[in-house]
């Protein structure tokens, strides 16, 4: 076939199919007749089946421990829901969102005899709150005491519902030496932020002993004692502190792990400063009871 003649029958088939093109068109809404769309909102599930039958309660969520059992958690508050389930129950994430740690943080003990509680097999996952509620934009969801067989890495983008690991086992290696239990927390805010508790606890440090603000030429830490002037959140995770007098002091929000090195694994790093299971009173504001938050966004 010649060019032309093939360019005539493609002419010829075009004008034939005009009339279906012209009632596609008119059977078409136009853009502006469109029904808004509605931007997806955040929704969220329990970390794991019968989680409400498993919390005994209201699950201690910012409960004082009673100073009688000694450190390092009498007189603190309970910062999370316990759920007493048995070992190996699946447990998932609550929302959509980006794993921000995922390691195991060894319970040990020292030469001493004293014991160095961590948390065993720990999961942290950032959630973006679509929409954000007031000023809170994120929410960070807390998995602690897992087993082995954690099934997400740093990094890692998770949906609502996806398994991410299973509880530990009773007493064991794995979970930190804890009774049988998913310690479940819901943080307000990023993963790397500058919470209101550290704030306090480095203004009582640079009036008292002093904030690190470089080396000595002998290799020790110099220190300076003074009021906080600002907060400078840098990057992730780097927290410029500026001090009276044009000191400066850096800190890193992700410290590394007090547990000593292992000869098959270096040390993880700990969980961001705000990660812990207990803290002052002040500090329960920061954290959300989990049971009411994901009741409340369970659409």
């Amino acid at each position: 076939m010649s060019r032309t003649s093939a360019r005539g029958s493609w002419l010829r088939s075009t004008f034939l199919l005009f009339p279906c093109l012209l009632l596609v068109v008119a059977a078409t809404p136009s853009r502006a007749d469109d029904p808004p769309v509605e931007s997806k909102r955040t929704s969220s599930c329990y970390p794991c089946q019968d989680y409400v039958k498993g919390l005994r309660g209201k699950g201690n969520f910012g409960v004082l421990v009673d100073q009688r059992a000694g450190p390092p958690f009498g007189g603190t508050h309970h910062l999370a829901e316990d759920v007493w389930l048995p070992a190996g129950t699946e447990v998932r994430s609550i929302a959509d969102g980006r794993v921000r740690y995922s390691a195991f943080s060894p319970t040990w003990t020292d030469a001493k005899g004293v014991v160095h509680w961590n948390l065993g097999n720990v999961i942290v996952i950032e959630h973006e709150l679509s929409p954000a509620e007031g000023d809170l934009t994120h929410v960070c969801s807390f998995y602690v005491h897992l087993g082995d067989d954690r099934a997400v890495k740093v990094g890692d983008e998770v949906k609502r519902g996806q398994r991410i690991g299973s509880i530990g086992k009773d007493r064991s290696e794995e979970n930190g030496r804890y009774p049988v239990h998913l310690h479940f927390g819901i943080h307000k805010g990023p993963y790397f932020q500058v919470t209101e508790t550290l704030k306090r606890e480095l203004e009582r440090e640079a009036t008292t002993t002093g904030l690190p603000v470089g080396i000595r030429q002998d290799g020790t830490p110099r220190f300076v004692v003074g009021k906080i002037e600002r907060f400078e959140h840098q990057k992730d995770d780097t927290l410029v502190i500026h001090l009276e007098g044009g000191e400066k002091s850096v800190y890193s929000l992700e410290i590394a792990s007090n547990a000593p090195p292992d000869s098959k694994r270096p040390p993880p790093p700990d969980i961001a400063h705000w990660c812990v299971g207990y803290g002052e009173k002040l500090t329960v504001a920061e954290w959300l009871r989990p049971s009411e938050w994901i009741g409340r966004h369970a659409h």
